[in-house]
Parts: C-alpha cells; structure tokens; sequence
C-alpha cells in the first residue's frame, strides 16, 4: 500500500506539546515552599489554561525512573493540548514568567512548547 505525502495542513484547534522540567530553585526550595506556594500556583496555572481554551489530550510524566534535574532528554514531563489560537499558546508559556501570590514559577520550572499536527499515519487520512 502506497502512502501520499501531502503538503502540511496546519488544522485548528492548534496541536501542542509542553515539555517541562524542574529546575534548581525546585530542588533547592523546602519541602513546605514546593508544597505551600509552588504546586498551588502551578496547580492555578493550569487551571487558567483550560479556562484560556487549552483541552488537555495527553500528560505523561516519566519520572519513574529518574530522579533529580533531568539530563538528556532536558524535560521529565509532557503536556499535550488543544489550544484555539496561537495567542492562548503563547499566554500559557508566560504565565509561567507571570508572578502570583508571589511565586514565580519560571524559577522553579523549564518549559519549552512545540506545535504540531495529529500524526498522520495514526490520526489522520492514510
């Protein structure tokens, strides 16, 4: 069976991936600062995401594994969202440079993002 390749559509909603990561100012926050001020801010976060329009697809955190700053790969974790605009995409990204309730998060956490497509051969007209 032959497979077509077509030239790339770019369908909305827009298909993205977050990776992320902890940073030094996680390890070396206390255990009461990650548990009182961090996870709830970041908690917020993704809360504000969804109400922005982010549809969460797909998580997977591979830390299993792994402890500590992560190596090669740079990233522990793997959020997959459907976002309705490029403009929501690029608010999600900073509002990890926002600060609230006076936590940062950008000090504890990496977040790089791409944007894709379904891949074609397991979503998409094949």
């Amino acid at each position: 069976m032959a497979v077509e390749f077509a030239v790339p559509e770019v369908p909305k909603p827009y298909r993205v991936i977050l990776l992320g990561a902890a940073t030094n100012g996680w390890f070396e926050a206390s255990d009461e600062e990650r548990r009182e001020q961090v996870l709830p801010r970041f908690k917020g976060m993704l809360a504000e995401w969804q109400e922005m329009g982010a549809k969460v697809l797909a998580t997977i955190d591979d830390d299993l594994f792994m402890v500590g700053q992560p190596g090669a790969p740079d990233f522990t974790w793997y959020l997959i969202f459907e976002v309705p605009s490029l403009e929501v995409f690029a608010a999600m990204i900073h509002g990890v440079r926002r600060t609230v309730d006076g936590v940062r998060l950008d000090r504890y956490i990496r977040i790089e993002g791409r944007l894709g497509r379904p891949f074609f051969l397991l979503e998409g007209k094949h």
